[in-house]
């Protein structure tokens, strides 16, 4: 298995955290199977090889080829029995409706095939970027078409994307009353305007970065649960495992019984 990071080009570098390519050469004898836990972060993937399934507790469905992996709040399985070849774009939470001009809460929580969203554009980039030789023309292919779209999307809303990346900076350790102070917005017109950009509430944003901090820091440093919690900005233990538990299915100390760091680096 090989899992790795390629960082863009700086004219797309403020949607853009990272691209990703995740190769494995699994069987019926040895197969894959990787938790993928809530997040805010929007991905773009191309299967170019094979197929990951999503499991769903005894049965398992084809992941989309080409599609968006968008923004959730829930947690899957994924899973594969043969050879897989994926490229992926990991975005910033408010990547899509700045290229796309579409609302982010009409994504949030779905697997969608690229077509659905993109319609015959989606279909000639998952075709172009099913013709791609390697890794390289892979990133230029993608960077192309993200560039291009930039040129045509809709003007940068530079309060919001200043609040995102306020939140992410601190860890999600925020004051809701605090951000929307700072915009010069009455609450409801914050949340409205919030929600269109990242696809959940401020309060559930700032949850599911901090659980995110979390995890990082877990998979990190070898810190007991106390500790953990307390450094991460939780009330106290219990607190962290509930959102551990409801972001990632399972109680922080059976998710770090596996190997994560390849993910984190």
């Amino acid at each position: 298995m090989q899992y790795k990071k390629i960082y863009p080009a700086d004219v797309i570098k403020h949607i853009v955290c990272f691209f990703w390519e995740f190769e494995g050469g699994f069987t019926e004898s040895e197969p894959y199977a990787h938790g993928l836990t809530a997040s805010v972060n929007p991905k773009l993937a191309f299967q170019y090889n094979g197929l990951m399934h999503i499991q769903h507790d005894n049965d398992a469905s084809p992941v989309f080829q080409s599609g968006f992996q968008c923004q959730t709040s829930a947690h899957l399985t994924i899973s594969a029995t043969q050879p897989v070849g994926i490229f992926g774009t990991y975005f910033y939470p408010y990547a899509i409706p700045l290229l796309f001009g579409i609302p982010a809460q009409a994504l949030t929580n779905y697997n969608i095939e690229i077509s659905d969203v993109l319609s015959t554009e989606g279909v000639e980039l998952a075709e172009r970027m099913m013709t791609c030789r390697d890794t390289a023309e892979r990133v230029a292919t993608m960077t192309s078409f993200l560039t291009n779209k930039l040129s045509k999307g809709p003007n940068s809303p530079k309060d919001m994307i200043a609040t995102v990346n306020y939140i992410t900076a601190h860890s999600g350790k925020v004051d809701i009353n605090e951000l929307v102070n700072r915009n010069f917005l009455s609450q409801r017109q914050f949340e409205r305007k919030f929600k269109s950009w990242v696809g959940f509430p401020a309060k559930l944003f700032t949850r599911i970065v901090r659980f995110e901090a979390c995890l990082a820091n877990a998979v990190a440093s070898s810190q007991s649960l106390v500790q953990l919690s307390l450094d991460s900005g939780y009330y106290d233990q219990s607190h962290m495992i509930r959102d551990f538990k409801e972001f990632s299915g399972t109680h922080p100390r059976s998710y770090l019984t596996e190997n994560h760091s390849s993910f984190f680096e």
